[in-house]
């Protein structure tokens, strides 16, 4: 493994528990769009090369006020995880308020952090059962600068 995807995996909350290799392509995708610099923008993620993973993967505008986040696009997977299309939406639209509000949390670190994150999170549904997932976010940049997108890739476990 390279070490950017050892430093990637060192970043799980689950110690031991590598990413699966799904999210490390993602990952190495995006690492190579970079192209040198902090973050690849939007235009430099190509659909077409993305392939197997569509399904799994939601783009996520950052909104200026506060910030504020709402789902560009989500793949049939992700739309299937959540019950309903997340395109055009926000996160507190989604599941439960609990919920909204920790992905709103984590979507403000990665923005703060200008990092990749990866989690792996169990959360509690509103059926009362246990969802286990895990998730890689990647900042995009317009400008090389701000943060104005992340690209996500979530896949149940």
């Amino acid at each position: 493994m390279n070490d950017a995807r050892d430093v990637l995996c060192a970043r799980c909350p689950v110690r031991g528990r590598g990413c699966r290799n799904q999210l490390l392509n993602l990952y190495d995708y995006w690492d190579g769009k970079r192209r040198g610099r902090a973050f690849p923008a939007r235009a430099d993620i190509d659909p077409l090369e993305l392939g197997q993973m569509l399904p799994n993967l939601f783009l996520v505008d950052v909104l200026e006020a506060a910030p504020h986040f709402r789902y560009r696009l989500s793949g049939g997977n992700v739309d299937e995880i959540h019950g309903q299309s997340l395109t055009g939406k926000t996160p507190r639209h989604i599941r439960t308020a609990d919920v909204a509000a920790a992905v709103e949390q984590r979507y403000r670190e990665i923005v703060a952090a200008r990092q990749p994150r990866c989690d792996h999170v169990t959360m509690l549904a509103e059926d009362h059962t246990f969802w286990h997932y895990e998730c890689l976010l990647l900042p995009l940049s317009e400008d090389g600068e701000r943060i104005n997108m992340l690209l996500g890739g979530i896949y149940e476990t």
